[in-house]
């Protein structure tokens, strides 16, 4: 199961990025260069059959692309084939925010390079859309809204200090969200809903992490989950039909929380440190012969660790050392 849905995963993603070659057909094109202090940038684009393509460079402190505290402001690309956003923000207080909508194909495409870094992008009613944002820095900030679109990509890589990513995909068909995170402090939190395949892929290092990932009303939900660190905690948990994951934490005050519900359940949870605890919770249904299948594994002090299975044909490992 978890093969299956990050390869159709990565076709989608694959087929998406491919398709950006559209945008040299685009008709419509804005573009905008900034420098100096206190830039400030609104593009408005809409309406248009072949498609829809803005370019936005900033350099500089305080740069302002949208209305940073708003997702529906910000450059707005409404009813086109494909709509296709870039934005690039060099200095301190930086803010970017995007909004897309009706449109066959829809990208947006970050860099931020500075501190007190915030991207805030929605995207609603397309076929595929896919998100990429990368952030250099201090204090750097993402979320994302995606919403009614049949294959949803969402990509961050952040680089620094107390870094944070908020993602929130509701009702589409595919969702896929990667997040790389590199620093202290971190924090990401997922919530997919109303998704027929869900995959969550995310990698934190530094200290301080804590990772955030909920899944309701899917078919398939796909977890990989990776911290390395001091005071790792992650807590994931899932409604689908059939459900995956695997965790990994190393550290030291470690603790993995992981609730799934469906007809088949699978996750491997792996933890080394000092303060570990892990509980997993896992609903089958009785008359299947594999069920659910969990292990963990904890090596260090103070271990704890907490295994429920409901169903019939559970298999559960607990390893303590």
């Amino acid at each position: 199961m978890k093969t299956t849905l990050t390869a159709r995963s990565a076709a989608l993603l694959a087929t998406a990025l491919t398709c950006s070659l559209c945008a040299a057909q685009d008709d419509n094109n804005a573009s905008a260069s900034q420098s100096g202090a206190g830039n400030r940038a609104y593009i408005a684009q809409t309406d248009n059959l072949g498609g829809i393509f803005a370019t936005v460079v900033q350099n500089g402190n305080n740069n302002l692309v949208g209305n940073p505290d708003s997702q529906s402001g910000g450059v707005r690309q409404y009813e086109a084939s494909n709509l296709r956003l870039e934005i690039r923000q060099t200095g301190d207080a930086n803010r970017a925010t995007g909004t897309q909508r009706s449109g066959e194909r829809t990208w947006f495409i970050l860099e931020q390079t500075g501190a007190a870094n915030i991207t805030a992008v929605r995207q609603d009613a397309a076929f595929e859309s896919v998100t990429r944002v990368r952030q250099a820095g201090t204090n750097n900030r993402v979320d994302g809204d995606a919403a009614n679109t049949l294959a949803n990509g969402f990509i961050a890589f952040q680089t620094g200090a107390d870094n944070t990513v908020n993602i929130f995909q509701r009702r589409n068909g595919f969702s896929d969200s990667n997040m790389d995170q590199n620093g202290t402090g971190n924090q990401i939190v997922v919530e997919q809903t109303f998704a027929d395949y869900t995959q969550h892929d995310m990698a934190q290092y530094g200290e301080r992490n804590q990772i955030t990932a909920l899944s309701s009303e899917s078919l398939f939900t796909d977890y990989t989950i990776t911290q390395n660190g001091t005071e790792n905690r992650a807590t994931t948990r899932t409604s689908a039909t059939v459900s995956g994951g695997d965790l990994l934490q190393s550290g030291i005050g470690n603790m993995a929380s992981t609730d799934q519900q469906g007809r088949s359940s699978d996750y491997n949870v792996t933890q080394s440190g000092t303060l570990n605890t892990a509980t997993l919770t896992q609903n089958g249904n009785i008359a299947a012969e594999t069920s659910n299948l969990a292990t963990i594994r904890q090596n260090g002090q103070r271990l704890n660790a907490s295994l429920v299975q409901t169903g019939g044909g559970n298999q559960g490992v607990i390893a303590q050392q």
